[in-house]
């Protein structure tokens, strides 16, 4: 089950143009989800929403830089604020400095500040200029133009892969045992258009059922033809049969009959041998 439902977050976030490895979606159902053997939909949702959330995003450098304050420098806040407002110092204007080529922002020195330029700021004015108007020209459109194409061809594996497994998953729930040809036979011509599990659990149902009606009308029709041919096999033996046994009891006959006129044809003699001659009168 974690299994199965790991690839269909992994295929929703692939369609939504995000790669992500198959164990890491693993190892987040693992330890957020309340039961890995029985994932409720809301759990695959809100696993989806999680890798959708935390995809890289595109960030914009702010023209006003707000200083950050740290944890260290939080006591010293605090006991400054108590303190008489009259014994707070003026607080220094902190200025920052752009690096164009790093990206990366720095507090410029007195020294610096006083050797800055009306010309350097306005280089850093025009190089921010330039990059707001080139992000807010990206259309997101072209986010996922842009990005590389999917293999199609592993995709389409995942997905044949998921659809056995949940069939072979769904015909044993139902005591129906389907051979690996069988199962890849529902999956190729199986195509869900449902994201929701149990609706695609339903239609793989119906796929399975449909499938075991149609082996049901081949065997009836096997059946009905080996019955057929077990039926003319036995009514021409049986019709061997009763002519060899007419033919035996013709034969029989026949030889009754003979030894009968034989042997009345004995006893005619024998007896003829016994007849006394007739005396003549004298």
């Amino acid at each position: 089950m974690l299994t199965i439902v790991a690839k269909r977050v992994q295929s929703r976030l692939s369609r939504k143009g995000l790669k992500v490895e198959l164990k890491d979606v693993k190892t987040y159902l693992q330890n957020n989800v309340s039961n890995v053997n029985n994932i409720t939909d809301r759990e695959t949702n809100k696993a989806t929403d999680y890798f959708m959330s935390t995809a890289t995003k595109l960030t914009v450098i702010q023209e006003d830089v707000e200083p950050m304050i740290t944890n260290e420098s939080a006591p010293e806040l605090e006991a400054l604020t108590n303190n008489n407002s009259d014994e707070l110092e003026p607080t220094q204007e902190t200025s920052i400095c752009v690096d164009v080529e790093n990206g990366n922002i720095a507090e410029l020195t007195q020294e610096e500040l006083e050797t800055l330029t009306s010309e350097d700021v306005d280089t850093v004015n025009r190089v921010d200029d330039v990059n707001t108007a080139s992000i807010q020209d990206i259309d997101s459109s072209e986010l996922y133009t842009n990005r590389p194409a999917l293999d199609t061809e592993e995709e389409t594996a995942l997905a044949t892969a998921t659809k056995s497994e949940l069939i072979a998953s769904t015909a044993n729930s139902l005591g129906v045992v389907l051979n690996t040809a069988e199962i890849e036979l529902i999956a190729s011509n199986f195509n869900s258009s449902s994201e929701d599990l149990t609706d695609s659990l339903e239609e793989i149902k119906s796929a399975i059922v449909a499938f075991i009606q149609y082996k049901v009308s081949l065997n009836s029709q096997k059946i009905s033809e080996t019955l057929e041919e077990i039926s003319q096999v036995a009514s021409d033996g049986f019709s061997q049969n009763s002519e060899q046994l007419t033919t035996g009891l013709q034969g029989i006959n026949s030889q009754l009959q003979e030894q009968t006129k034989d042997f009345k044809s004995k006893v005619k003699s024998t007896l003829a041998a016994f007849k006394i001659p007739s005396l003549k009168a004298g």
